[in-house]
């Protein structure tokens, strides 16, 4: 059955819109937001105040100004040597107010205060963006297509009904198809930048095997409002974040609403769904917060928690005991055998082919029987059955639990070659003897993931060069 047009506008907004947390929630699909298309460059503007990082390196490069400056539209700040415009700041804010009025008109922060909150996720978009180009990450046509196609898939609807949905409530094709591409750009730089960068050793997992045994089944509804330190804090840096927790927590205490805050004052990621996290298992927030939630009821404000990146308060709107268990998901794979040099070269090109006949409908089974080499699997479509968490390497493994029923993943390169995987399904199994090592492997592997991924984004923010010309649009950092 197809969903109505509201569903799937709610659905893409929540998808490339917004900017989902990376502070201990969930990581889906595609989890990264970018900023539109880049802006053309733009040269050192005048203004009354400067507002940028004094640990960055980077200042705009000076050129003449264009001789019709008063006929461009209005640059609202500048990031190293990109521009934001009004007439993006205000497509953005507009498409995050609908879906924040949907969810509960009565939690909206005032016009300016929304205004600042979306220049500021917007800068930090376009910084990951500007790294992604320089390190040479692209993202090619097949790639882009199978993208569209998992996300028409997830929405029960094909490509061409996709974009006629999305043509009817009035989105421009062109922008999201350049938003998703930036998006999958930002997701393939933070895979190379925090991800592949995160190693559990064995005797880590040990110890936290232990530790799952006992809060493997808990989990919680999270709301979230985060207070940011800069990189390298002073002392007084540390005490005025401190200071502004306490009064935001006051007012929760005297019954602010946490949503409608979290939206104001939060330096999360998360700030624009109005803090929401959504459900986390206990085993994957860091063991200082995790105990301090054990001991709230639902409903209840947290302390001020400290960090490394900042001060963090919640809220537990939920929380649900439950026999502990993993995720296995029935797989089918294709895989392309590839060493050096002209082998990978043509095993690229083949996974290239399969992807396009992919998108135009052939079936991922009988690609799999045409041109997967894996023996074992190839005769059967492709299938593997259910997998269980650690039967896989971890990149494999990581990919396949990240995809929706039906999806397709992106070539995933190893050692021995090119893999294509598919998701049949999901389904949540009892935790034995035999899978605690591997639910423990894979929740202690996404904790470090989410710390590393907020000290990351936090020091490329601090580095960069960012320059607020609109004066209502710099308080947030002043």
């Amino acid at each position: 059955m197809l969903l109505s047009r509201r569903p799937i506008l709610a659905t893409l907004s929540l998808a490339l819109l917004t900017a989902p947390s990376f502070c201990w929630a969930e990581a889906p699909f595609l989890n990264r937001d970018t900023l539109i298309a880049p802006a053309p460059r733009v040269a050192q503007l005048q203004a009354e105040q400067r507002t940028f990082s004094a640990t960055s390196s980077q200042t705009p490069q000076v050129t003449p100004l264009p001789s019709n400056l008063e006929t461009l539209d209005k640059v609202v700040a500048v990031v190293n040597d990109e521009i934001i415009t009004s007439t993006q700041l205000a497509q953005r804010v507009e498409a995050i107010r609908a879906r924040l009025q949907s969810q509960d008109a009565g939690q909206m922060p005032p016009e300016d205060v929304l205004r600042r909150q979306v220049l500021q996720q917007m800068i930090l978009q376009d910084v990951e963006l500007q790294i992604a180009h320089r390190a040479g990450i692209q993202v090619d046509k097949a790639t882009l297509d199978q993208a569209i196609a998992n996300l028409a898939r997830a929405n029960n609807l094909t490509p061409d009904q996709l974009r006629q949905a999305l043509v009817n409530q009035g989105q421009s094709w062109e922008t999201f198809t350049t938003d998703l591409k930036n998006r999958i750009l930002v997701d393939r730089l933070t895979q190379q930048e925090v991800e592949s960068r995160v190693h559990v050793s064995p005797d880590e997992v040990k110890t936290f095997a232990s530790q799952l045994k006992e809060i493997g089944g808990l989990s919680f509804d999270l709301q979230q409002i985060f207070i940011a330190l800069p990189d390298n804090p002073t002392p007084d840096a540390v005490s005025a974040a401190r200071q502004q927790a306490e009064k935001i927590r006051e007012q929760l205490v005297a019954g602010a609403s946490f949503t409608r805050l979290a939206t104001a004052v939060s330096n999360g990621r998360d700030a624009l769904q109005g803090g929401r996290l959504g459900w986390v298992k206990a085993g994957e927030l860091p063991p200082s917060i995790a105990q301090i939630l054990l001991q709230l009821k639902a409903g209840e404000i947290s302390p001020i928690i400290p960090g490394p990146t900042g001060f963090h308060i919640f809220k537990v709107l939920d929380m649900k005991h439950a026999a502990p268990t993993v995720t296995e998901v029935k797989a089918a794979v294709i895989f392309l055998r590839a060493g050096n040099g002209l082998q990978l070269q043509e095993a690229e090109a083949r996974a290239r082919d399969i992807q396009q006949a992919l998108e135009a409908g052939t079936r991922f089974s009988e690609l799999a029987r045409s041109y997967s080499q894996d023996q074992a699997t190839a005769a059967k479509g492709g299938e593997v059955g259910w997998v269980a968490p650690g039967q896989l390497p971890d990149v494999l493994e990581r990919t396949l639990l990240s995809l929706a029923p039906d999806a397709v993943s992106d070539p995933i390169r190893t050692a021995d070659g090119i893999y294509l995987l598919q998701s049949q399904g999901q389904r949540q199994v009892p935790v034995g003897e035999q899978q605690v090592m591997a639910a423990a492997r894979m929740q202690l592997y996404n904790r470090m993931v989410r710390e590393r991924m907020e000290e990351w984004q936090r020091r490329i923010r601090d580095g960069a060069y960012v320059e607020i010309l609109d004066p209502s649009l710099r308080a947030a950092t002043a």
